[in-house]
This record gives C-alpha cells, sequence and structure tokens, in this order.
C-alpha cells in the first residue's frame, strides 16, 4: 500500500500534510516540459507524493520518470513550497509541501505518444505560452514564474 493510501485509510478525507516533489527540466530553447494532469485537467510541473523513507531527490526522480517516462537527475534545488492547500476531484483534502528541484534528462526525450492514468499529454511551453494556459494552478504558475526570474523568495 503506498502511503496516501495508508493515511487515507486512517483519516478519510481530513485535511493532511502531505510531501510532494517535483522538477523543471527546460529544453534548448528555454521551454519547460509540462504535463497535462489526468486528475485534475490542468498543466503542471513533473512530480508527486513522497513515500515512506524515500527522499526529496528519490522522490523527483522516480515521480518524473512516471509521469513523463524520462529519466531525470536533479541539477539544484530550487526551493521549498508550504503554503499551498489543495482538494482533488475525489474530495481529499491537503496542505502540500513541495521540494522543487531543476533536473536534466538522462538520455533521450521522447514525448510525442506518452500518455497514462497520471499524464494525458507532455508539452515543452516558453514562458509566453505558459502565462496564456488557463489551467495552471496558483502554485505551479508561482514555481514557473520564480524559475523564469531565476529569484526565488523563501517562505512560500
Amino acid at each position: 500500500m503506498d502511503y496516501i493510501s495508508y493515511i487515507r485509510s486512517k483519516v478519510g478525507q481530513d485535511k493532511v500534510i502531505l510531501n510532494f516533489s517535483g522538477g523543471i527540466l527546460a529544453d534548448s530553447e528555454g521551454k519547460i516540459l509540462l504535463q497535462l494532469r489526468g486528475d485534475k485537467k490542468t498543466w503542471a510541473i513533473p512530480g508527486g507524493a513522497m513515500e515512506l523513507g524515500e527522499s526529496s531527490v528519490d522522490t523527483c526522480k522516480r515521480e518524473f520518470f512516471e509521469e513523463t517516462g524520462i529519466q531525470v537527475e536533479p541539477l539544484r534545488f530550487l526551493n521549498l513550497y508550504s503554503n499551498f492547500e489543495e482538494i482533488y476531484p475525489n474530495g481529499d483534502k491537503v496542505q502540500t509541501i513541495v521540494f522543487l528541484y531543476e533536473v536534466k534528462a538522462v538520455g533521450n526525450i521522447k514525448i510525442a505518444d506518452f500518455k497514462n492514468e497520471e499524464t494525458l499529454k507532455l508539452g515543452f511551453c516558453s514562458q509566453e505560452e505558459i502565462t496564456q494556459l488557463d489551467s495552471v494552478s496558483t502554485k505551479h504558475r508561482l514555481m514557473l514564474e520564480e524559475y523564469f526570474a531565476n529569484q526565488f523568495e523563501m517562505g512560500r
């Protein structure tokens, strides 16, 4: 049983704090890889929930691969985001703690046909294209703005 299923078996849909890790992957033109999420139908930075005994770096690598099919290595830690609350489509309530990394691909990047339950579509987007997407969460929009500005505010 994964950690989220275990916790939810104990607390139901009550609000809990969960740790997540994600990565920002840029191509040679500076465009950022985003995923169209299967659960919320929103564009997002690839990443996901930490399992018990797993480091934030290992979570980033595992979740990035699960959601994109791309193996990555973190290059640098960007920021920690801890002041966001969400309600998932199934009613689960969370306060998220997100470790965000800049990552590089290990090997080839093939995204054209990648799709699974978590990811409906993948695409590289420029900063301008991202600002025009209406289905990016406030949390992910902030992370991307800070990335493009290369200025990360503590305490988010």
